[in-house]
């Protein structure tokens, strides 16, 4: 999460969607009085001399919240900048991005068995077990919707990620903000097939799997199954 006070902008981080990778960028304009989430030591270093502001932020959320919230968690959702934290957003334009949930789900596997130092031996089955089990710690549907009503100003699709965020930057006088096509966290990923998980005609049983965990994101959004072609569109990578 982050929150710049000047530009006036909410950042809701969503998992598997460039998230690091955009607050890297955008903690250019970080500076005293707004609102970071850390990251670990290497991404850090990415943003030098910022780390009294994402310190003096945790101990603010820590004190406001009282235990109600992980101060450190990095994917705190709108209610929480609402709750807690409306005097950093006040006037502020709030983002998030979301991506596609067949795409998601198979960048999600890789991270959470990479993660986990797990061999991937069996990737249909593995891939099975994984939606079956821990998939639904993926869903970020909540993080930017209130009683099933999306409450972020924007949501920007993975997709066309730079497209769609330099143009939405732009218009808030952030044109020197670039992701370079720089996504970090995203080396997990060993294949862009997805037949190997839902099958050469998306017969597989993980296809409705998907379909269950992210029935709310295809709903407002209307996702479709992607080719592997158009998967991930000309912007995003992995």
């Amino acid at each position: 999460m982050m929150i710049l006070k000047d530009p006036k902008l909410v950042f809701i981080k969503t998992k598997k969607t460039a998230g690091t990778s955009i607050e890297i960028a955008l903690s250019s304009h970080l500076n005293e009085g707004d609102f970071a989430t850390p990251f670990n030591k290497e991404e850090e270093r990415q943003r030098p001399g910022k780390q009294y502001i994402v310190r003096r932020s945790m101990q603010i959320l820590r004190d406001r919240a009282d235990g109600a919230v992980q101060a450190r968690y990095p994917h705190n959702g709108i209610e929480v900048v609402n709750t807690y934290l409306a005097d950093f957003a006040e006037g502020c334009t709030s983002f998030c991005v979301e991506r596609n949930p067949w795409d998601k789900a198979v960048s999600a596997f890789y991270f959470w068995m990479h993660q986990r130092g797990t061999e991937i031996n069996d990737p249909n089955t593995l891939f099975a077990q994984f939606c079956r089990t821990r998939l639904k710690f993926f869903s970020d549907f909540h993080l930017y919707s209130r009683d099933g009503e999306i409450s972020v100003d924007r949501v920007l699709q993975y997709e066309q990620l730079d497209r769609e965020l330099g143009s939405f930057l732009r218009q808030r006088g952030l044109g020197d903000v670039d992701l370079g096509g720089r996504r970090w966290n995203s080396t997990t990923r060993k294949t862009r097939k997805f037949d190997v998980f839902y099958g050469e005609n998306w017969d597989s049983e993980n296809v409705e799997l998907v379909a269950n965990v992210f029935s709310q994101e295809i709903s407002a959004f209307g996702y479709d199954t992607p080719s592997s072609a158009s998967a991930t569109g000309q912007d995003a990578v992995n």
